[in-house]
């Protein structure tokens, strides 16, 4: 039997940031533009991980 590896990858608040902006400014829309169409069930498989990425370092920054 073998152990899987785990990497933990520590972000700064300012890298955190700065990722979200990526993200952003890959999908050219805005957070709650993004959210909206998720709910309407408008949003790509690509988007839907982007927002899925953005929810978690929104919920690591604690907003």
């Amino acid at each position: 039997m073998t152990t899987g590896e785990v990497t933990v990858e520590i972000l700064s608040l300012q890298d955190i940031n700065e990722r979200h902006r990526e993200l952003l400014n890959d999908v050219g829309v805005s957070m709650s533009e993004l959210r909206d169409r998720a709910h309407a069930y408008e949003l790509t498989i690509d988007e839907l991980e982007v927002l899925r990425e953005l929810e978690r370092l929104e919920f690591l920054a604690g907003r």
